[in-house]
């Protein structure tokens, strides 16, 4: 009987470290990073999903009317926003020129395709009204060496 309360014990253990490494994926960080650069009082910021794959994240962000999709990449624990576009950020071939692996932005490209699911019709919407691919400053500005909305190659 002990061994067997031994062996249900280290089954809880394990899986709640498994969902406590799955919960710490990074997609809190990446959230708090696009809420300090963007949220305004006058215009609140809403992040209705965060995909993160390896070093790499995809969220969908409606703020006033707009909305659309940032592409997040980490380093040493840092997130950074690289990018904000709309539908071309659900798509793995985007990510792959990116600098995403195959696999993971296929990943990425799925786990979001399911979180979008879950989603108003309308709420979903709104992350396409982002016209093409724009670059994104530190500041939250765009990046003089991309001009708003510059297609990526």
């Amino acid at each position: 009987m002990r061994f067997v309360l031994r062996f249900f014990a280290m089954a809880a253990i394990s899986a709640a470290m498994s969902l406590g490494a799955r919960a710490d994926d990074g997609s809190d960080a990446a959230r708090r990073l696009l809420f300090e650069t963007f949220d305004k009082p006058e215009s609140r910021l809403f992040v209705d999903a965060v995909v993160v794959e390896g070093d790499a994240a995809v969220a969908d962000w409606r703020q006033g009317d707009l909305g659309g999709r940032a592409f997040l990449t980490r380093k040493n624990d840092a997130w950074t926003i690289a990018l904000c576009g709309g539908d071309a950020l659900k798509d793995s071939a985007t990510l792959e020129r990116l600098g995403v692996s195959k696999a993971h932005a296929e990943t990425l490209s799925r786990r979001l395709a399911a979180e979008e699911k879950r989603l108003s019709p309308d709420v979903v919407e709104r992350f396409s009204r982002f016209d093409g691919i724009a670059a994104v400053e530190a500041d939250g500005g765009h990046s003089p060496f991309d001009p708003h909305h510059k297609p990526i190659p």
